[in-house]
């Protein structure tokens, strides 16, 4: 009886796993994106990719995945730079973003587009 219930039992375990990481890492560009829009630098792509998985504690004791994402910023529109977030069972724990280095640019002056999401009915 268990030979027969091995074969679904692992490919719905799979396909659980699979649908955990996508579920992950929408959740990190979406935290990404508003990192980015909150330091008023673009996040380029629009994507983010995992750097790093990992296992850790949490506040409560047990144990949970770790995730850390990096993702591609630029300052005005033509560098590029790397920023990474954290994530400890798929709550924020840490980012880092590069600061300009040059200074702003004025009023109107900015080529960095906004990011505008698609609207959902």
């Amino acid at each position: 009886m268990y030979e027969t219930m091995l074969p679904l039992i692992t490919v719905l375990s799979g396909f659980y796993i699979w649908h955990a990481a996508l579920k992950a890492r929408e959740l990190a560009r979406a935290l990404s994106q508003q990192l980015c829009a909150r330091a008023g630098v673009q996040l380029l792509d629009q994507t983010v990719a995992l750097q790093r998985l990992g296992i850790a504690r949490g506040d409560d004791g047990r144990l949970h995945l770790r995730r850390r994402y990096r993702f591609d910023i630029s300052t005005d529109g033509v560098d590029r730079h790397q920023g990474t977030l954290e994530m400890l069972d798929g709550e924020l724990q840490s980012h880092s973003l590069p600061l300009a280095t040059a200074p702003a640019p004025a009023a109107g002056q900015s080529n960095v587009i906004p990011f505008q999401p698609p609207v959902r009915h």
